[in-house]
């Protein structure tokens, strides 16, 4: 989706039902209301993170993406950020919502809205790598530079 109208359709590598979070070393959850919003009442999407998180695993989450860690329940005594108006929704969670262009919680990183996409990139790389055990110019030298940037 953009904003409300279809967009492109992708093929995917493994559905909700098929995914193992062993299998994976991190997850960025993208933004857009209407996706997350769907997102967030997949009950195996909730269970997904959950797993992550319990493993230490990086997470990274922007614009709305985090009402799905609201709805998971992981957002008490966490400091983040996302789009405005769903502080309310993050507060009421337990957490610390504060107005910043990206914020680094332990193994999350969370940002506001896609004018925030290089600063969100940049610290997204840096905690994936340090995932990987890499020092982040290494994670970021490994990563090709966005298109149109």
């Amino acid at each position: 989706m953009e904003h409300d109208k279809r967009a492109e359709q992708f093929e995917v590598d493994a559905t909700l039902d098929e995914a193992q979070p062993e299998e994976f070393d991190a997850v960025m959850l993208p933004g857009g209301a209407l996706n997350a919003d769907h997102l967030r009442a997949e009950p195996k999407a909730k269970e997904f993170v959950r797993a992550i998180e319990a493993a230490g695993k990086p997470i990274a989450a922007i614009c709305h993406a985090p009402w799905l860690l609201v709805s998971a329940r992981m957002i008490r005594g966490r400091r983040l950020t996302s789009y405005h108006t769903i502080q309310d929704d993050v507060r009421n969670a337990g957490g610390k919502w504060v107005d910043e262009t990206v914020v680094r919680d332990r193994n999350w990183v969370t940002s506001r809205q896609p004018s925030d996409i290089p600063s969100f990139e940049r610290e997204m790389i840096a905690l994936f790598g340090q995932g990987r055990g890499e020092k982040p110019e290494a994670a970021r030298a490994a990563v090709a530079p966005p298109v149109g940037r």
